[in-house]
């Protein structure tokens, strides 16, 4: 095989990994948008603490085998502590602000206040200093902060009075989303995604775990129903292993800003399966929120050659 041939093949196989890694961001995506409307199913018989504790202990089992199938466990000790605090803040006050905040506020809604997530990234990132603002940025964080507040008063219609409460608990899961992304980057590039996923999801799992036997331990463990069990395994399988394996190996072989991308699949799979699987309503201002929000996030992560050139290389790799 000639030089040229050989540079061909590596070539299709970079296309082909970076394809793949496309299609796994965007299965993550819609997993995570489904768990929201699955977790909304499944509040109505336990509170959010006890939800979001089983949601981590499931996904903590099922993704802490794999570390050692794929990779090593070589952190450092001055870095476990750090990754621990950023598992307690992402996968303990994250998802219980989810849980408690799907007992007020809509799947679909809390989805889009959730897909605002790169826009508070940026601004957090702009001021620890990791990211750089651009117009595009700014327009971008714009968009997204009317969407969200659009998307607000659509959810607004038919639900009782603490929507607020439990949007503004979504904005605080967003805030902490944003938070652990900035500054669980320099260990992301330091060591593999997925160690440093299961041993902060582990950490959360764990905390969630202690301030259950603390505040909720006398109410004894949750009576679910059958299909209430098969939500909580949905949410902890899919909505938490899963997408969380898929989201880091994706990282691993794709850029960031390809990845990203594909983020507004999240509040779309929860629109759809919220419609579909709880009847939730589908208003005018809910879709135009949507709409604002994923301008937004397409503007946040636009490339610094334009955002044309992601499209086109996306485009050129499916064929």
């Amino acid at each position: 095989m000639d030089l040229r041939g050989g540079a061909e093949v590596l070539g299709e196989r970079a296309n082909q990994s970076e394809l793949h890694s496309v299609v796994s961001s965007a299965i993550a995506s819609i997993l995570t948008g489904t768990a929201l409307v699955a977790t909304r199913f499944v509040v109505p018989q336990a509170d959010g603490l006890t939800i979001a504790m089983l949601r981590y202990i499931v996904a903590a089992a099922c993704l802490l085998p794999l570390v050692p199938a794929f990779h090593r466990f070589d952190i450092a000790r001055r870095d476990i502590l750090p990754i621990a605090a950023l598992g307690v803040l992402y996968f303990g006050l994250f998802p219980w602000c989810i849980s408690v905040a799907m007992q007020y506020t809509t799947a679909s809604g809390g989805a889009i206040v959730l897909a605002s997530t790169p826009a508070m990234t940026l601004l957090i990132g702009s001021l620890q200093g990791s990211e750089r603002w651009t117009i595009f940025k700014g327009f971008g964080v714009v968009f997204a902060i009317l969407g969200v507040a659009v998307a607000h008063g659509g959810t607004e219609d038919g639900l009782g009075t603490n929507v607020s409460l439990g949007n503004a608990l979504m904005v605080l899961a967003t805030l902490s989303g944003a938070i652990y992304t900035v500054y669980s980057k320099p260990f992301l590039a330091k060591y593999p995604p997925l160690t440093v996923t299961a041993v902060a999801m582990a950490t959360g799992a764990v905390a969630l775990s202690l301030t259950w036997l603390t505040a909720d331990r006398g109410m004894g463990m949750p009576q679910l129903d059958t299909p209430g069990w098969f939500s909580i395994l949905y949410i902890g399988i899919a909505g938490g292993a899963l997408s969380f394996f898929l989201y880091a190996w994706a990282l691993g072989r794709a850029a960031p800003t390809t990845i990203m991308i594909l983020l507004p699949l999240n509040p779309v799979a929860a629109l759809v399966a919220g419609a579909l699987w709880l009847g939730e309503p589908l208003g005018f201002g809910l879709l135009a929120g949507l709409v604002l929000v994923i301008v937004g996030i397409i503007l946040v992560v636009r490339p610094a050659d334009g955002l044309a050139s992601a499209w086109t290389s996306l485009g050129t790799r499916r064929k």
